[in-house]
Protein backbone atom coordinates (compact mmCIF):
# COMPACT_ATOMS: atom_id res chain seq x y z
CA UNK A 1 0.00 0.00 0.00
CA UNK A 2 1.60 3.36 -1.09
CA UNK A 3 2.37 5.90 1.79
CA UNK A 4 0.60 9.31 1.78
CA UNK A 5 3.31 11.12 -0.03
CA UNK A 6 3.52 8.57 -2.52
CA UNK A 7 -0.36 8.72 -3.24
CA UNK A 8 -0.11 12.22 -3.67
CA UNK A 9 2.96 11.79 -5.91
CA UNK A 10 0.64 9.20 -8.05
CA UNK A 11 -2.86 12.02 -8.10
CA UNK A 12 -0.37 14.81 -8.74
CA UNK A 13 0.90 12.31 -12.03
CA UNK A 14 -2.82 12.01 -13.11
CA UNK A 15 -3.50 15.48 -12.35
CA UNK A 16 -0.79 16.73 -14.94
CA UNK A 17 -1.54 14.04 -17.39
CA UNK A 18 -5.04 15.19 -17.77
CA UNK A 19 -5.06 18.48 -17.08
CA UNK A 20 -6.82 18.98 -14.55
CA UNK A 21 -6.74 22.13 -12.22
CA UNK A 22 -7.25 21.84 -8.25
CA UNK A 23 -10.92 23.82 -8.80
CA UNK A 24 -12.00 21.01 -11.18
CA UNK A 25 -10.65 18.01 -9.03
CA UNK A 26 -12.62 19.76 -5.78
CA UNK A 27 -15.96 20.05 -7.88
CA UNK A 28 -15.72 16.31 -9.11
CA UNK A 29 -14.92 14.94 -5.42
CA UNK A 30 -17.59 17.47 -3.85
CA UNK A 31 -15.08 19.16 -1.39
CA UNK A 32 -13.55 22.54 -0.93
CA UNK A 33 -10.82 24.03 -3.14
CA UNK A 34 -8.68 24.86 0.13
CA UNK A 35 -9.20 20.91 1.24
CA UNK A 36 -8.14 19.65 -1.87
CA UNK A 37 -5.02 22.08 -2.17
CA UNK A 38 -4.11 21.33 1.43
CA UNK A 39 -3.96 16.89 0.60
CA UNK A 40 -1.93 18.04 -2.83
CA UNK A 41 0.82 19.75 -1.43
CA UNK A 42 1.42 17.79 1.53
CA UNK A 43 0.02 20.02 4.36
CA UNK A 44 -2.90 17.49 5.37
CA UNK A 45 -2.40 13.47 5.32
CA UNK A 46 -4.63 12.45 1.84
CA UNK A 47 -8.25 11.04 3.44
CA UNK A 48 -8.10 7.55 2.78
CA UNK A 49 -12.38 7.43 3.37
CA UNK A 50 -12.60 9.44 0.12
CA UNK A 51 -10.53 7.29 -2.17
CA UNK A 52 -13.63 6.36 -4.28
CA UNK A 53 -14.73 10.31 -4.80
CA UNK A 54 -10.94 10.70 -5.95
CA UNK A 55 -10.87 7.48 -8.11
CA UNK A 56 -14.10 8.32 -9.81
CA UNK A 57 -12.48 12.17 -10.41
CA UNK A 58 -9.29 10.85 -12.33
CA UNK A 59 -11.31 7.35 -13.96
CA UNK A 60 -8.79 5.15 -12.29
CA UNK A 61 -9.88 2.24 -9.47
CA UNK A 62 -9.52 3.08 -5.49
CA UNK A 63 -6.74 0.28 -5.85
CA UNK A 64 -4.49 2.15 -8.09
CA UNK A 65 -5.00 5.12 -5.75
CA UNK A 66 -3.69 2.66 -2.71
CA UNK A 67 -1.27 0.94 -4.69
CA UNK A 68 -3.04 -2.91 -3.65
CA UNK A 69 -2.70 -5.37 -5.80
CA UNK A 70 -6.17 -7.10 -6.68
CA UNK A 71 -6.34 -10.19 -5.01
CA UNK A 72 -2.99 -9.28 -2.67
CA UNK A 73 -3.06 -10.17 0.81
CA UNK A 74 -3.14 -6.29 2.92
CA UNK A 75 -3.35 -7.79 6.37
CA UNK A 76 0.18 -7.43 6.72
CA UNK A 77 0.20 -3.95 5.13
CA UNK A 78 -2.66 -3.58 7.90
CA UNK A 79 -0.69 -4.46 10.98
CA UNK A 80 2.07 -1.83 10.47
CA UNK A 81 -0.57 0.77 9.98
CA UNK A 82 -0.53 2.95 13.52
CA UNK A 83 -4.39 3.32 14.87
CA UNK A 84 -5.30 6.19 13.11
CA UNK A 85 -4.18 4.88 10.07
CA UNK A 86 -6.09 1.45 10.98
CA UNK A 87 -8.81 3.17 11.41
CA UNK A 88 -9.38 4.93 8.00
CA UNK A 89 -8.65 1.65 6.03
CA UNK A 90 -10.96 0.02 7.94
CA UNK A 91 -14.03 2.43 7.20
CA UNK A 92 -13.01 2.27 3.38
CA UNK A 93 -13.42 -1.36 3.83
CA UNK A 94 -16.44 -1.61 5.63
CA UNK A 95 -17.98 0.93 3.17
CA UNK A 96 -16.64 -1.75 0.16
CA UNK A 97 -18.11 -4.71 2.32
CA UNK A 98 -21.31 -2.69 2.68
CA UNK A 99 -21.63 -1.63 -0.89
CA UNK A 100 -20.75 -5.32 -2.29
CA UNK A 101 -23.84 -7.07 -0.24
CA UNK A 102 -26.48 -4.27 -0.55
CA UNK A 103 -25.75 -3.42 -4.56
CA UNK A 104 -29.19 -4.62 -5.40
CA UNK A 105 -31.22 -3.84 -2.65
CA UNK A 106 -33.74 -1.15 -3.56
CA UNK A 107 -34.69 -0.58 0.20
CA UNK A 108 -30.99 0.76 1.41
CA UNK A 109 -29.05 3.91 0.13
CA UNK A 110 -26.07 5.62 0.71
CA UNK A 111 -25.67 8.44 3.17
CA UNK A 112 -22.77 10.21 4.48
CA UNK A 113 -22.45 11.32 8.35
CA UNK A 114 -19.38 11.82 10.45
CA UNK A 115 -19.19 15.32 10.25
CA UNK A 116 -20.51 18.11 12.84
CA UNK A 117 -21.30 21.96 11.74
CA UNK A 118 -20.87 24.96 14.28
CA UNK A 119 -24.15 26.55 15.14
CA UNK A 120 -21.88 29.73 16.04
CA UNK A 121 -18.93 30.62 15.08
CA UNK A 122 -17.73 28.47 12.41
CA UNK A 123 -15.50 24.89 12.97
CA UNK A 124 -12.70 23.40 10.70
CA UNK A 125 -14.29 22.60 7.40
CA UNK A 126 -11.18 20.70 6.29
CA UNK A 127 -10.64 18.80 9.60
CA UNK A 128 -14.65 17.89 9.11
CA UNK A 129 -14.07 16.44 5.72
CA UNK A 130 -11.63 14.34 6.50
CA UNK A 131 -13.91 12.94 9.38
CA UNK A 132 -16.89 11.85 6.76
CA UNK A 133 -18.08 8.62 5.75
CA UNK A 134 -20.49 6.48 3.72
CA UNK A 135 -22.87 4.31 5.47
CA UNK A 136 -25.79 1.95 4.13
CA UNK A 137 -28.88 2.68 5.62
CA UNK A 138 -32.38 1.84 5.17
CA UNK A 139 -34.20 4.31 3.05
CA UNK A 140 -37.09 4.13 5.47
CA UNK A 141 -34.81 5.72 8.24
CA UNK A 142 -34.11 9.05 6.79
CA UNK A 143 -36.00 11.45 4.59
CA UNK A 144 -36.43 11.75 0.79
CA UNK A 145 -33.63 14.12 -0.70
CA UNK A 146 -30.96 13.57 2.46
CA UNK A 147 -28.15 13.27 1.60
CA UNK A 148 -25.73 13.56 4.66
CA UNK A 149 -26.52 13.52 8.66
CA UNK A 150 -24.46 16.19 10.52
CA UNK A 151 -24.06 16.72 14.22
CA UNK A 152 -24.69 21.02 15.73
CA UNK A 153 -22.08 21.54 17.13
CA UNK A 154 -23.76 24.91 18.89
CA UNK A 155 -26.68 26.39 20.41
CA UNK A 156 -26.81 29.11 17.94
CA UNK A 157 -30.07 27.57 15.89
CA UNK A 158 -31.74 26.43 18.99
CA UNK A 159 -34.48 26.01 20.00
CA UNK A 160 -35.47 24.72 16.73
CA UNK A 161 -31.89 22.63 16.37
CA UNK A 162 -30.75 22.18 19.37
CA UNK A 163 -26.97 21.39 20.13
CA UNK A 164 -26.27 17.72 19.78
CA UNK A 165 -29.06 17.33 17.73
CA UNK A 166 -28.52 14.91 14.47
CA UNK A 167 -30.13 17.20 11.77
CA UNK A 168 -30.16 15.79 8.01
CA UNK A 169 -28.92 17.93 4.75
CA UNK A 170 -29.94 17.98 1.20
CA UNK A 171 -26.46 18.86 -0.79
CA UNK A 172 -27.47 21.84 -3.33
CA UNK A 173 -25.32 24.96 -4.56
CA UNK A 174 -28.40 27.61 -3.80
CA UNK A 175 -30.96 28.03 -1.26
CA UNK A 176 -34.58 27.54 -2.24
CA UNK A 177 -35.38 31.25 -0.98
CA UNK A 178 -34.05 34.02 1.22
CA UNK A 179 -34.04 32.80 5.26
CA UNK A 180 -33.96 28.72 4.19
CA UNK A 181 -31.65 27.35 7.20
CA UNK A 182 -28.61 25.53 5.13
CA UNK A 183 -25.06 24.64 6.10
CA UNK A 184 -22.51 26.72 4.31
CA UNK A 185 -18.56 26.93 3.90
CA UNK A 186 -16.88 30.35 4.96
CA UNK A 187 -13.47 31.26 3.03
CA UNK A 188 -10.97 30.89 5.61
CA UNK A 189 -13.45 30.36 8.37
CA UNK A 190 -15.19 27.25 8.24
CA UNK A 191 -18.59 25.63 8.41
CA UNK A 192 -21.56 26.56 10.37
CA UNK A 193 -25.37 26.36 9.96
CA UNK A 194 -27.51 29.27 9.82
CA UNK A 195 -30.84 31.09 8.17
CA UNK A 196 -29.10 32.70 4.97
CA UNK A 197 -30.30 35.80 3.09
CA UNK A 198 -28.90 37.56 0.28
CA UNK A 199 -28.67 41.36 0.39
CA UNK A 200 -26.67 43.79 -2.57
CA UNK A 201 -24.34 41.08 -3.31
CA UNK A 202 -23.35 40.07 0.24
CA UNK A 203 -24.47 37.20 2.05
CA UNK A 204 -26.13 37.24 5.88
CA UNK A 205 -25.87 34.97 8.08
CA UNK A 206 -28.77 34.50 10.79
CA UNK A 207 -29.28 32.56 13.94
CA UNK A 208 -32.20 31.46 15.57
CA UNK A 209 -31.30 32.25 19.24
CA UNK A 210 -31.54 36.56 19.19
CA UNK A 211 -27.92 36.08 21.94
CA UNK A 212 -25.92 35.57 18.51
CA UNK A 213 -25.56 38.84 16.13
CA UNK A 214 -25.97 38.46 12.29
CA UNK A 215 -22.70 37.63 10.36
CA UNK A 216 -22.36 39.63 7.27
CA UNK A 217 -19.87 38.33 4.35
CA UNK A 218 -19.22 38.79 0.26
CA UNK A 219 -21.20 36.38 -1.62
CA UNK A 220 -17.61 35.19 -3.24
CA UNK A 221 -16.67 34.09 0.23
CA UNK A 222 -19.41 31.71 0.89
CA UNK A 223 -20.65 28.17 -0.23
CA UNK A 224 -23.43 26.47 0.63
CA UNK A 225 -23.54 22.96 1.10
CA UNK A 226 -26.74 21.83 0.96
CA UNK A 227 -30.43 22.67 3.15
CA UNK A 228 -31.36 21.17 6.50
CA UNK A 229 -34.14 19.37 5.84
CA UNK A 230 -36.97 18.11 7.70
CA UNK A 231 -37.90 13.70 8.31
CA UNK A 232 -41.14 14.00 6.68
CA UNK A 233 -41.95 10.09 7.02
Amino acid sequence: MRTNKEIINYLNELKNEQHLSISEIARRVGMAKSAVSRYFNFSREFPLNRVDQFAKAFHVSSEDILGIEKGADILPIYNQLDASRQHKVYTYAQTQLNEQNNINDENTTYITTGRSTAAGLPIDGDSEDALQQQLVVSRDEIPRGADEVITIAGDSMEPDLPKGSKQFVHHQPVPDYDGQIVVVTIRDEGVTCKKLYRENGKIKLVSINEKYDPMIYPADEIKVIGKVIKNSR
